[in-house]
């Protein structure tokens, strides 16, 4: 894995410069840098001369909302989730937490998954230097006026199209499944079944569109007895598959839009005796470490989970649209990942 501070290039830009690429650069410590852009005494000559060098090679320019942030004299952070996967949102709990401890900031978590009466059900006394939301609170009206009405600034996970609401980081999730569909296609495989996940999340609905995309592409008719709705969760992939299965003419691929489900794919193929990859091919989205250990492994789109948890902290803290910009939206690399779950159509 990337240590998330690569992100995906479109017309030629590149991210800023942030306080850990300085820190990298100049071969100190991010508090060092801290120090020296502060103006404080207690550094060394030779260490704050290699600090301005790597500033000035990088042009990195300091970045008055992290000041902001920082002279609230509050280093917690919150991360909002509202996804059944456990796999994506432990992957995405520890890129956040790791980006947190490198910047000397607390991170807690909130579990919106209920309908609480208010989805900042924080003690009163909790004071945010800001927060992450992950989809598909990342469109969550409610939470986001909540949180302007609060004046706490956040950074949006995968959020929908619409870009309104200040900073966001993501992937292609419409070109990542339609990569993969291409895959399934070029194999041979012509009956694709697809788990959609929940409509609330706009990542689902871009998978199945970039889904879509590829069957159209080919010229593969879009069968509706093809695609099942999941919810992310493995029990639904469990459902889905069965269901799917159970057709006459049965798929001879299953795409099913997270490794949760995926899983639940191969769990219904082996309670009827299919045979995976032989028989059925069978591919998931996120790389959460379940692709890898799950029997066969599962053929599957890194979405780099850490990263854009990671990355997303950093836009919180270091990085600031100039005056008068649109909202910033970033987007990181995918990856096909090829393994044991895929193969050729048999006949």
């Amino acid at each position: 894995m990337t240590d998330g501070l690569k992100t995906h290039r479109t017309s030629g830009h590149v991210r800023p410069a942030t306080i850990i690429d300085v820190a990298r650069e100049a071969g100190v410590s991010f508090k060092t840098v801290s120090r020296v852009l502060n103006g404080e005494t207690n550094v060394r000559e030779e260490t704050r001369v290699k600090v301005l060098e790597a500033v000035k090679t990088l042009n990195y320019r300091t970045n008055h909302n992290a000041r902001n942030l920082r002279a609230r004299h509050s280093h917690i952070i919150c991360l909002f989730y509202a996804n059944p996967s456990r796999n994506y949102i432990g992957e995405v709990q520890l890129g956040a937490l790791q980006r947190c401890q490198a910047y000397g900031y607390s991170l807690i978590t909130e579990d919106c998954s209920d309908n609480h009466p208010s989805l900042l059900a924080l003690r009163a006394e909790t004071k945010l230097a800001g927060a992450i939301l992950t989809p598909p609170l990342s469109d969550d009206e409610k939470l986001i006026s909540e949180l302007q009405n609060r004046g706490i600034p956040f950074v949006r996970i995968a959020p929908a199209e619409d870009v309104d609401h200040g900073q966001d980081v993501a992937i292609d999730d419409a070109a990542a499944a339609r990569e993969m569909t291409e895959y399934l296609i070029g194999l041979g495989h012509r009956r694709i079944g697809f788990i959609k996940g929940a409509d609330s999340h706009a990542q689902a609905v871009r998978r199945f569109a970039g889904y879509r995309q590829a069957l159209e592409e080919e010229g593969i008719p879009l069968d509706p007895d093809l695609v099942q709705s999941g919810d992310f969760a493995f029990d639904s992939g469990v459902s889905c598959a069965e269901t799917l299965l159970s057709l006459d003419d049965r798929p001879t691929a299953i795409f099913a839009s997270n490794d949760d489900m995926a899983a639940g794919v191969l769990a219904a193929a082996y309670r009827g005796q299919i045979n995976v990859p032989k028989d059925l091919s069978v591919v998931g989205f996120d790389d959460t470490p379940l692709a890898t250990t799950i029997s066969p492994s599962l053929t599957t789109i890194y979405q780099p989970s850490r990263e854009l948890a990671a990355e997303a902290v950093s836009m919180l803290l270091e990085e600031s649209a100039p005056g008068g910009e649109a909202p910033r939206h970033k987007l990181l690399d995918y990856k096909l990942m090829l393994r044991e779950s895929t193969a050729a159509p048999q006949g």
